[in-house]
């Protein structure tokens, strides 16, 4: 019977634990300034998705936002499009590959006119504490301010998120 309880328990705190894990999972703190307007973030999505480059391998997609996203936004790209253009989403996007280094950028603001960057600078700062098949824990620096056709903007975020199929 002891052993029963004890097995029954260690099931208990073991659940208790991923739970705890679960809910620090998909968060985001830091911000990204375009043209002098701040964005607080506080969302984190990822989501492995084909190597652009090798498609024997997987990337991860990572979605950084101010506003949470439905499972449709997460996965839709041009959603996300949509909801930038009328200001109910300011995000940031970062690809990076299954060596975790970052691959590519994009951004999802109303606040860039008349485009938007995507890209990256190899001069960016970024720091994975934890980059496997499950979770994404990282942070990701601009190295300085960025300029693009007019449009000024920087971004200085960290993140952990659950990565998703």
């Amino acid at each position: 019977m002891n052993s029963i309880l004890n097995a029954l328990l260690t099931t208990i705190a073991l659940s208790a634990a991923t739970f705890v894990a679960s809910a620090a999972d998909d968060k985001a703190t830091g911000t990204f300034t375009v043209n002098g307007a701040t964005t607080k973030v506080s969302y984190a999505y990822a989501r492995e998705v084909p190597s652009f480059f090798d498609k024997g391998k997987k990337d991860v997609e990572i979605i950084l936002t101010d506003v949470a996203l439905d499972a449709k936004a997460q996965r839709d790209s041009f959603a996300r499009i949509e909801m930038a253009k009328t200001g109910k989403l300011h995000a940031f996007e970062l690809t990076v590959n299954s060596e975790g280094k970052p691959v590519s950028t994009s951004w999802r603001h109303n606040g860039f006119k008349p485009v938007s960057p995507s890209g990256l600078s190899s001069d960016d700062v970024f720091v994975a504490r934890t980059f496997d098949k499950q979770t994404v824990d990282a942070g990701y620096k601009a190295a300085k301010p960025r300029e693009f056709f007019g449009n000024a903007y920087d971004f200085d975020v960290t993140f952990r998120a659950a990565i998703t199929k």
